[in-house]
């Protein structure tokens, strides 16, 4: 990425509807993670410009929050929020940190970024620890292609069960899974068919708007939080799921 695009991406990441929607959204996953452990160990795999720590630390005191990236100039702008976060530039796929160690893990669209999804998830078991959570996103539908994922150099997107599937083969139990971003699903899928169509190069769909329309569009996941309160949704242009590791490994059958 451009040096100059991380000072963009820091200031979308702050105000932007999608990324301001995704923390509401994710909202109740992490405050269900969150609040039963008091002064959790935290950690965020592709942190990048510190949107998600910020949120973090100002919601939830007392977590022990540290941030992971691959690339050094977004740790400069997530430190220079001045957040009490650590910080360490790493790669996924080797996580500098102990096996068993880590309470809750936080990896909101940065799964799909990795051709080698198997090393990732397997250090993802690899360091929780007994009863600790992953708290992941991902996009939804390979149908849904579209040159944003090329944009964002994405391996893949998901089908339905898919990333559960594959978390449970580890061990791991998905507590909780829902789409997100469901009542936008049909217009944005139609337009991203139509650029797929035009043979549109590698564009992001992540711009400034003007204020009233940002709102509104922010205003659209405020309801979509309240309906994921009541309703099981399982369709959205993204997914996201809480699993958690068991408390003991299971017992060895002779």
């Amino acid at each position: 990425m451009d040096p100059a695009a991380y000072g963009e991406m820091r200031e979308l990441e702050d105000h932007h509807w999608w990324f301001a929607g995704r923390r509401r959204v994710a909202h109740a996953l992490v405050d269900g993670a969150l609040r039963t452990r008091p002064g959790a160990r935290l950690l965020e795999v592709g942190c990048g410009t510190g949107g998600n720590l910020a949120w973090i630390e100002r919601t939830w005191r007392g977590v022990r929050a540290v941030g992971l990236d691959v690339d050094p100039r977004a740790l400069e702008h997530t430190q220079a929020r001045g957040l009490c976060s650590g910080l360490v530039a790493g790669d996924g796929l080797r996580l500098p940190v102990r096996s068993g160690s880590v309470d809750v893990l936080l990896a909101f669209d940065v799964i799909e970024h990795f051709a080698d999804e198997a090393a990732l998830l397997d250090e993802f078991a690899r360091v929780l620890a007994p009863s600790g959570v992953l708290l992941a996103s991902v996009p939804a539908y390979p149908a849904l292609w579209s040159p944003h994922d090329d944009f964002l150099h994405h391996q893949r997107r998901y089908r339905t069960g898919e990333l559960e599937a594959r978390l449970t083969a580890r061990g791991l139990v998905v507590e909780r899974s829902h789409g997100f971003n469901f009542l936008l699903l049909p217009p944005i899928a139609a337009a991203r068919a139509l650029m797929s169509r035009r043979n549109a190069g590698p564009r992001s769909d992540f711009f400034t708007l003007p204020g009233p329309i940002n709102r509104a569009l922010g205003g659209i996941f405020a309801l979509e939080a309240l309906l994921l309160a009541a309703l099981p949704v399982r369709f959205g242009l993204s997914f996201m799921l809480r699993a958690a590791q068991p408390s003991a490994p299971p017992a060895r059958r002779g």
